[in-house]
Order: C-alpha cells, then structure tokens, then sequence
C-alpha cells in the first residue's frame, strides 16, 4: 500500500507493517484509559467497559406453567453486573397473556418466549397445562372448563346476552311461533342431534318452541304466572312461590344464557313428553351431542325447579356423558368441578 507525503513522494508500507501500527496505537489508547481511574470521570469509564453485556440467557431452555400461574423464570446476563433493561415478546397464541405486569398461562398449549437487550437475546419454550387429577380420580377430568349456569343462586344482570345468537330459522320452530333465538354453537349441536333423532327413528314431531330469552322476556313470564296463581285465589305470596316451581325469577332463567332449548311435539309441554318416542329418544341419547335433560324428575329439591323432560341444555359432549353416566344435574356437577379443582391443586403440589 502506497501513503502519499508530498507532490511526487510516496511510501510504501506492508499489511505487517499496518497491523503493527494499529496494535501500537491501541496499547497507547488502553494504556491511557487504565491511567485515568485517578482522575474525575476514570473510574466511569472503567466500569462501562467491564460492564458492557455480552450475553442474555434462561437458566433452563423449556419450563412447565400450570394454567393460572405466573411466569417465573428470569433472564440472565453476562456479565451480571451488567445494567440491562428486557424486552419481553410473546407469541400471539393466547397460551401466555400479561396480567397485572406478569406474564400468566392462560390455556393449554406449546408457546415461545423471547427476551431481547440491544443486540442480544434469548429464547424459552414454555409449555402450559392445566394441573392434573390424581390417577384413581372420578372427579370431572374437564374441571377448568366452568360452565355457565343460572338458577336461583346464580343471578345474570340485565345485560347479559350471548354474543353469538343466530336466529332459528322457521323450519326448526313449531307452526305459528315468533321467532326464537338460540347461540351458534347450541344449534349446531342440535342439527346433529335431530338427524341423529330422525334417522333412528324414521321421523320427528319434534319443534323448538322456546329457546333464548331476554332478562325483561323473563320478567314477562314471571309475572304472567304470579298472576294466574292469584287469579285462582292465592295470595300474592304463595303466588310468588308457586310460580318458582315453573318459571325463575328475571336473572336466574336458564334460557337467558342461550343454550338452552324446549322442545315438543304438539306445540305445548307436558311431564308425559317421556312417554313419546322424541323424549324417550332425548333421554337416552341427548348427553351423545352435548345436551342434558336439564331440570330430571329426580332431582327438583337440588334444580328447585319441576320436572322438565322437554328442557335440554347444551353443556358440550364431555360435560354431558359424565353427567349422564353420573347421573348428576349441573349444579351437582359444578360442585364436583369445585372440588376436583381443589384435589388437582392438591396432588400437583404434592408432586412438585
């Protein structure tokens, strides 16, 4: 390499020779930076040097979070004493959401986390579960999956309404009935239910003629029956308690959730709708799509509701076939999921 000095002078040095220079250079250049940490402004030079990061990383490469709990494993850094600040990514599958500034399972699932400080990064594979039941367990396995209820110790407000109603189209609504609401998910349901019905069978009388009810439809109905006992010579009282026998108060129907569907065969309900070929069918066979009858002759002192066999509510196949084979209501089998929740804790504390 040709160094020009002056009009007509060169020099010419070798790669050997460059090298040389530079280390020299850099020698006098550190030589200069140790000197300075007795002087005003050294000793903070020293220290950005030694701390500058080199690396970020996770003790361990995979952890295991149970649904619920928080996240707790930490970066680290090289050297530790070096002043980082994280930028925490997670991917955009649900399995982890930030809550209350920590980072918390949300569901099951396989996800990644990844922390970033400048230049520097560092993966974790998380994997999140819901804590398990002890082998020999016959507690509701799907404890975590709380279903909706409503009866007379669960209120809804007056604003809940069901996000995915759908309306019934009139084919699958008895002749001459307004038009009926039930949520996309429950008819679904019930189209492979009565195909089921239909096929085994030969054919169906069978028409929804009640499904989704508002909190003032309710209202509605409630007061209608106060108002016909009374008229048959009740106090206003005993009206009120005769009334609770067939039809809940505003808040505390079943219909409001949506999942709820009446059935018949001649437009009206009758406790004998068993002794049909469509109610005996339901009986046996509704859990096989989700649906339980949900208010049965044996349990009315725990549903505090009569007798329903033309009643199905849409649980979901797994809810409904342990309620079936148990033969528990739904509000035997939230007390069920309450304590399997408690026994799953339990036993992954103990395996922990």
């Amino acid at each position: 390499m040709k160094i020009k000095l002056s009009e007509g002078r060169y020099m010419t040095v070798t790669k050997l020779q460059v090298q040389r220079t530079l280390f020299g250079l850099l020698s006098v250049v550190m030589a200069l930076v140790v000197a300075r940490q007795a002087m005003p402004g050294g000793r903070a030079t020293i220290a950005k040097l030694d701390n500058e990061l080199q690396r970020v990383y996770f003790d361990e490469r995979s952890v295991l979070v149970y649904v619920g709990d928080a996240l707790e494993a930490q970066p680290n850094c090289q050297p530790p004493d070096a002043k980082v600040s994280y930028v925490w990514e997670l991917e955009d599958d649900g399995v982890l959401q930030v809550e209350d500034g920590q980072i918390v399972a949300a569901k099951n699932g396989r996800t990644t986390v990844r922390v970033t400080a400048g230049q520097h990064s560092a993966t974790l594979r998380v994997t999140a579960q819901y804590r398990q039941l002890p082998p020999d367990s016959t507690l509701p396995p799907l404890y975590y999956e709380e279903l909706p209820i409503a009866n007379y110790n669960h209120t809804l407000s007056a604003d809940d309404v069901p996000a995915d109603l759908i309306q019934i189209p009139a084919a699958y609504v008895a002749a001459n009935y307004y038009t009926l609401y039930v949520s996309q998910e429950t008819f679904n349901a019930y189209l492979k239910l009565l195909a089921a019905m239909q096929a085994e069978l030969g054919s169906s009388r069978m028409h929804i003629i009640s499904a989704y009810r508002s909190y003032a439809r309710q209202a509605e109905l409630y007061n209608a029956a106060v108002r016909s006992y009374m008229a048959a010579g009740n106090t206003s009282e005993r009206a009120r308690v005769l009334a609770l026998n067939t039809t809940q108060t505003p808040g505390n129907s079943e219909h409001q959730l949506g999942n709820s569907i009446d059935v018949s065969n001649d437009n009206t309900t009758d406790h004998n709708y068993l002794q049909t070929p469509e109610g005996a069918w339901l009986a046996e066979n509704a859990h096989k799509y989700g649906f339980v009858i949900r208010y049965p002759a044996d349990k009315e002192d725990i549903t505090r509701i009569a007798y329903e066999p033309w009643h199905i509510r849409y649980v979901g196949i797994f809810h409904a076939t342990y309620m079936y084979v148990n033969h528990v209501c739904l509000e035997e089998y939230v007390d069920l999921q309450a304590q399997a929740k408690e026994a799953a804790e339990a036993y992954s504390g103990n395996k922990e």
